[in-house]
């Protein structure tokens, strides 16, 4: 039977601890640097040789992540001796998002197992096996997938498919948020978002406010519990259980696991007939531990995520964005600052509760004593606050749960069954073998001689070999055998125990230890052209529209045109290619923002009916996915020029020459790095982004969906946040995606000396929403200021510099 992994966070020692208490087969945490998770508490190098010895004392699994994206000094100067201590201790496999991580680990600890991040954004198993030659072993799929994809993935991969089962979902495709960077300079790609997400937004369109006030949380999914989906989740291909929470306590990541084995066992030793009866059977102790785990921590209550839909309303907690409790009761009557509440729960002595009114009235307090379900309890709430009968009362903490679950799995750790077999006979060393799994080590003591007055007792040889509990072990079985009448003292005994657990648990930890070999650096590629081989910088301009796209075509100054495909397919691209009259302008499609197998498909379709004649028109494409690559590849697009977005980050020069060995060596420097940053990596061979609204998110679910309804028309509207701020939103209804674009344009107009210092293969110019006007004169402006050494009169009303000046930590 095929073992399903049981995957849990482990944010500190206590958690992962409480995880392998709970039930969970393996823990992935983050060390001091270069983790998803800046703010956790994490574990220093010594902890987490310690953490590595606990987990595969366990026989466990740890995963250590590295996933997020590194500036080059970092992969130059840090990541190396970085790894070194938990390669060596025998870490199972890194976790990484950047692709430039994923080449150096490859390329220096060939051996260690790479498991691809969700931040990389896979989709397809086609993009996936792009990595397998590089020690990729498992892919972490995108948190917006269905069943069926998945299913897809499995038939279409031999990797090991990781997926996120409960927990908090990002708004955005992961790795592709730069809203928190952004807007606060805390990068989520680098670990430190700041859940902007989960502020208050109004929906605009056509300036006027569409939302609910009431709702004001649009951007805020509920977590995921997939504990109805066990039997579909089983079966269409997942190896791997993930579990979303480094962040929180140790009750939740012990509860939680044990609920996920429990029902996973069930499952896969009933079978699906014998699981739906136990679950009907059983359906009062299945509702009790998911109303324990919601207890313990839900977001907006529970939806099943992206498994069953592609998008919905019912996955968003419009109402509030942070644990949302459990309902325990109804406020019956008011009397002053005195609410009655009638109790349709039991609830308990230190419970926290919240009475919640209209306009986010809410009153928290402590209870003293705890009242049985159907109760009337009367609490005191200070003066200032209205409430008012049917007002709900939450309960945000269960005491006494987080004390059940704690004397479960905290207070008691987890022991390791061993076999012990214990020999002594008289004038030779007393011998103690042990074996855990498929370990086995002896020892040797003192030398018994025969006994004067009182023998050696077998019973009492198992008691005093018995007493483990400072240890992780614990004997299933204990063989003693005694030679003789014999004086054997019990501190000759402890010694024999002590040495023996601690050759074991050097037998377990030397399974896994490694020595870290050294490989000659000299010769890492910088991975830049030499000046000689480059065209002269020009500007490249992107355009949404055909009044834009004849904007870009009348301007002589325009080197390429980046045409984007969210609302065409691969057909009509070429088309709008072929009657556009471009002169001497080279011609890109700029490919959809994410390339699921819909879309997949939908791009195969076009293949069929398209001829080599009638992409002569068409001089390259602009990639933004790793699926888009395969396509690319595997119809032999390859011979046409290929540039990589900024979302296909080149922030090192690992990432460069990942790509060169594909071919590919036009990129676009990623929009996090500042000035100095872009310096020392070298853009001579990429365009650089002077102006445009950037892509704040790529969603797949939809703000107009869940706002007024799905319309099936792609539209402009604005999302209003408390700043004030009108972000720019386009619901992409071709390939059903959101795009959330800044309220405020980069631009770098002002910045012609240190730009041109930089030496860009190209100027870039995005334009999405500007009519034809503005296309021209921004692109006039920018054409005399860098080309034509004229100064441009241009007035941008409100702009942002990015990171240009800033970057991000």
């Amino acid at each position: 039977m095929r073992k399903i992994e049981i995957l849990a966070p482990a944010g500190s020692f206590d958690r992962m601890v409480a995880a392998i208490n709970g039930g969970a087969d393996a823990v992935y945490l983050g060390g001091e640097m270069f983790g998803a998770r800046a703010f956790a508490s994490n574990f220093h190098a010594e902890e987490l040789v310690e953490a590595i010895k606990y987990v595969h004392l366990q026989g466990k699994q740890i995963f250590l992540t590295v996933n997020t994206l590194l500036k080059n000094k970092e992969v130059e100067s840090q990541l190396l001796e970085y790894l070194k201590i938990p390669y060596e201790a025998g870490i199972d496999a890194v976790i990484v998002q950047d692709v430039g991580v994923m080449n150096f680990v490859h390329k220096h600890f060939p051996d260690l197992a790479i498991h691809a991040s969700t931040q990389m954004t896979l989709t397809m198993a086609e993009g996936a096996d792009l990595f397998k030659e590089y020690g990729i072993t498992r892919l972490v799929t995108s948190r917006e997938l269905d069943l069926k994809e998945i299913e897809n993935i499995r038939k279409n991969t031999d990797l090991e498919i990781e997926s996120f089962v409960h927990g908090a979902l990002c708004y955005s495709y992961s790795g592709q948020c730069l809203m928190s960077s952004m807007l606060g300079g805390r990068s989520g790609n680098r670990g430190r978002c700041a859940q902007t997400c989960r502020m208050q937004y109004e929906l605009k369109e056509d300036g006027k406010t569409i939302s609910d006030p009431e709702s004001p949380y649009l951007l805020s999914p509920k977590d995921i519990c997939t504990l109805d989906l066990i039997p579909e989740l089983v079966e269409s291909g997942i190896d791997s259980f993930k579990i979303e929470g480094r962040m929180k306590r140790p009750e939740y990541t012990a509860y939680v696991a044990h609920c996920y084995r429990k029902y996973v066992d069930l499952y896969q030793s009933l079978g699906r007939k014998g699981y739906e009866e136990y679950i009907k059977s059983h359906k009062k102790e299945y509702d009790t531990d998911v109303k324990n785990i919601m207890d313990i921590y839900n977001r907006g209550n529970f939806s099943t995520g992206y498994y069953t839909c592609h998008n919905s309303k019912n996955m968003m907690g419009t109402d509030r964005p942070n644990h949302n409790g459990v309902l325990v009761g109804v406020v019956d009557a008011v009397k002053g600052n005195h609410a009655q509440i009638q109790l349709t729960e039991e609830v308990f002595a230190q419970d926290i509760l919240e009475i919640r009114g209209k306009e986010e009235q809410v009153y928290e307090y402590t209870l003293k004593d705890g009242a049985p379900k159907g109760k009337r309890i009367t609490s005191n709430f200070k003066f200032g606050y209205r409430f008012a009968k049917g007002d709900k009362v939450y309960r945000t903490k269960n005491q006494h749960l987080l004390d059940e679950v704690g004397d479960m799995f905290i207070k008691k750790n987890r022991k390791v069954p061993m076999y012990g077999y214990f020999y002594a006979g008289e004038g030779e060393p007393m011998s103690l073998v042990l074996t855990v799994r498929d370990t086995t080590v002896q020892v040797f003591g003192e030398v018994p001689q025969a006994a004067q007055k009182q023998a050696a007792e077998e019973d009492k040889i198992k008691k005093q070999l018995n007493k483990t509990n400072a240890t992780v072990f614990e004997f299933d079985e204990l063989e003693v055998v005694l030679q003789g009448a014999l004086f054997i003292p019990n501190g000759w005994l402890n010694d024999l125990r002590r040495q023996a657990i601690e050759a074991l648990e050097n037998a377990i930890a030397d399974q896994f230890k490694r020595e870290f070999k050294e490989i000659n650096r000299e010769s890492e590629s910088l991975c830049e052209h030499p000046a000689s081989e480059r065209e002269e910088m020009g500007i490249v301009v992107v355009v949404s529209n055909s009044e834009q796209l004849k904007a870009a075509i009348s301007h002589d100054k325009v080197k390429a045109i980046y045409y984007r495909m969210d609302a065409i397919n691969l057909v009509q691209g070429v088309e709008i290619a072929r009657k556009s009259k471009l002169k001497d302008k080279e011609f890109y499609l700029m490919m959809p923002h994410v390339f699921r197998k819909d879309t997949y498909e939908e791009f195969e379709r076009g293949m069929e009916v398209l001829t080599e004649d009638d992409l002569q028109d068409v001089t390259g494409f602009v990639v933004k996915s790793f699926e888009e690559l395969e396509f690319l590849e595997k119809y032999g697009f390859n011979s046409k020029k290929l540039v990589l977005d900024y979302n296909m980050y080149t922030m090192n020069h690992q990432a460069k020459e990942f790509y060169h060995k594909r071919g590919l060596t036009h990129f676009t420097t990623p929009l996090e790095l500042n000035f100095g940053e872009v310096k020392e990596l070298g853009c001579k061979d990429s365009d650089y982004i002077v102006y445009g609204h950037v892509p704040l998110m790529t969603t797949a679910n939809c703000v107009v969906k869940t706002t007024k309804g799905c319309t099936k028309k792609t539209a402009k509207y604005e999302l209003k946040d408390r700043y004030n701020k009108n972000f720019i939103v386009m619901n992409y209804c071709k390939y059903c995606y959101n795009v959330i674009y800044n309220a405020d344009p980069i631009s770098l107009l002002s910045n012609k000396k240190e730009v041109l210092s930089l030496q860009p293969k190209n100027l870039r110019l995005d334009f999405t929403i500007e009519d034809s006007t503005k296309v021209y004169e921004v692109i006039d402006a920018y054409a005399n200021e860098f080309l034509e050494n004229k100064v441009s009169n241009l007035q941008i009303k409100s702009f942002t510099k990015g990171h240009f000046k800033r970057g991000i930590e």
